[in-house]
């Protein structure tokens, strides 16, 4: 009976927000179309309809071509009443007098502030030494583990901030991270236990991921991890196939990694214990080199009947801590053409749901503006971004906000990137007069300090992912 009420008093409010519109009086209220909105009505490309998609929502909408005539003219009485009701949930109208940049991004304030009061997220990078020496990592590695004192101070220190916020914190999530974290396993499994057992004890829920190269992770391995560490999510990653992987992500000693890794993975995702609790998500970076071999890796783990069990994605090389590692060969409009082949290949596959092609609306574009996530690494240091730890070109500088041997109570709400919303009006980005600024939030902060935006790549192939999507629903 709730449920239908519920459902009632929402057709009675949209019922009365298309009536405000359709019967508006123009000395009363005034709107305008929304700046945050991507149109696509090219006869060549769609015959007698078009999309809109607000990027303010994430939602998008087919119509005719006559409808979208009346949208885009605001003609609110020539609008069907089902478009208009869709209409208005993307928020494709709104007030004339609306600053929409100043709007976003007090909704993405608010969305983070909401968010901070219930979950706490830490990442935790337990090792400083990775087996793989990737030509493209930023990072220094060292024989470093996290210590007990540290193991200690870290631990204190996440229970201090659920203590202080004890009243609203309902989840606690982990990621560990590296160097590579299996290197640090004794740390891992130690704080883990720890973790969980303090989340028991308060009733507040706690989940961990982990990326990891997947050089360790035998089934025996996962298996505790999973059961022990309570481990769910897993990134590995695996740069396409064997002749360029391992010219890529080799062992620091020269050998070889590619069959080891996927020998791991091949066991692991046929077990009944991964099928009923965990989940791979493979990354693959590319680059001119190994670009057009990855259509072929994902036919490959097609063919060891390990496709259907992960998820897949591609992901450009970057500069990484004034490393120089770039994407050498592949524009960020190439990259983005590309993206799409590999969308149409798993496709082929089905393994493709149009969730993952059209970009959602996010109101918290990394752990950095959220004043419940830190980064604590092996040697105790504590700031607000994964990528700073074990990099020697962030060393001395205002990326970290202090280490737990000096100052185990140090704060990082005004660490550096911290208010990133707040600078958008005023700063150098062009962030304040992109349509897509809903979708990513600025994207990384970082990248834009440093002069090397990540404009995310659906910024240069937004409308094959409609389409893609289109597509999709049209074959479900």
């Amino acid at each position: 009976m709730l449920e239908l009420l519920t459902s009632f008093n929402n057709y009675i409010r949209l019922s009365n927000r298309i009536a405000l519109f359709k019967n508006s009086n123009p000395f009363i209220m005034k709107f305008k179309l929304s700046k945050y909105m991507h149109v696509i009505d090219d006869p060549e490309i769609l015959d007698s309809t078009a999309i809109i998609y607000s990027t303010r929502t994430g939602i998008s909408i087919e119509m005719s071509k006559r409808v979208l005539d009346h949208v885009m003219s605001m003609n609110f009485d020539q609008i069907p009443d089902d478009i208009m009701a869709k209409i208005i949930q993307m928020e494709v109208f709104v007030p004339e007098n609306q600053e929409e940049l100043h709007e976003i991004l007090e909704s993405n304030k608010l969305g983070v502030t909401d968010s901070d009061k219930y979950l706490l997220t830490y990442v935790i990078q337990p090792s400083g030494n990775c087996q793989l020496g990737c030509h493209y990592c930023g990072q220094s590695h060292t024989n470093k583990v996290m210590s007990q004192e540290i193991l200690d101070l870290s631990y204190q220190r996440i229970i201090e901030k659920y203590t202080a916020m004890r009243d609203t914190i309902r989840e606690m999530h982990i990621t560990w991270y590296g160097g590579e974290p299996l290197t640090g396993l004794s740390a891992l499994a130690q704080l883990s236990y720890r973790l969980i057992e303090f989340a028991k004890e308060k009733g507040i829920k706690y989940s961990s991921d982990i990326i990891t190269n997947g050089l360790n992770l035998k089934y025996s391995l996962f298996e505790k991890l999973v059961n022990d560490n309570q481990i769910t999510q897993y990134q590995i990653t695996v740069d396409g196939m064997k002749e360029f992987h391992d010219k890529r992500r080799m062992l620091k000693n020269g050998a070889e990694s590619f069959d080891v890794i996927m020998n791991n993975i091949e066991s692991v995702v046929h077990s009944a214990l991964y099928k009923e609790k965990a989940h791979i998500n493979f990354r693959c970076n590319v680059d001119a080199e190994n670009k057009e071999t990855v259509l072929d890796f994902i036919d490959y783990l097609q063919e060891r009947g390990i496709l259907q069990h992960i998820s897949f994605y591609v992901a450009p090389i970057h500069d990484w801590g004034d490393n120089k590692a770039t994407i050498k060969g592949v524009s960020k409009q190439e990259f983005a053409d590309f993206e799409i082949e590999v969308y149409m290949r798993l496709l082929e596959h089905n393994r493709l749901k149009s969730t993952t092609v059209v970009p959602e609306r996010v109101k918290k574009p990394c752990m950095v503006v959220s004043q419940t996530s830190e980064v604590f690494d092996a040697f105790g240091n504590i700031s607000t971004c994964w990528e700073v730890p074990y990099t020697p070109y962030y060393d001395d500088t205002k990326y970290y906000s202090g280490n737990l041997l000096k100052d185990a109570k140090i704060s990082t709400d005004n660490a550096h990137m911290r208010n990133w919303f707040n600078e958008i009006p005023t700063n150098d980005s062009w962030c304040k007069s992109c349509k897509f600024l809903p979708l990513c939030g600025g994207a990384c902060p970082k990248d834009w300090y440093e002069g090397t935006p990540a404009c995310p790549s659906f910024k240069f192939n937004i409308e094959d992912r409609l389409l893609l999507q289109r597509y999709i629903n049209n074959q479900s």
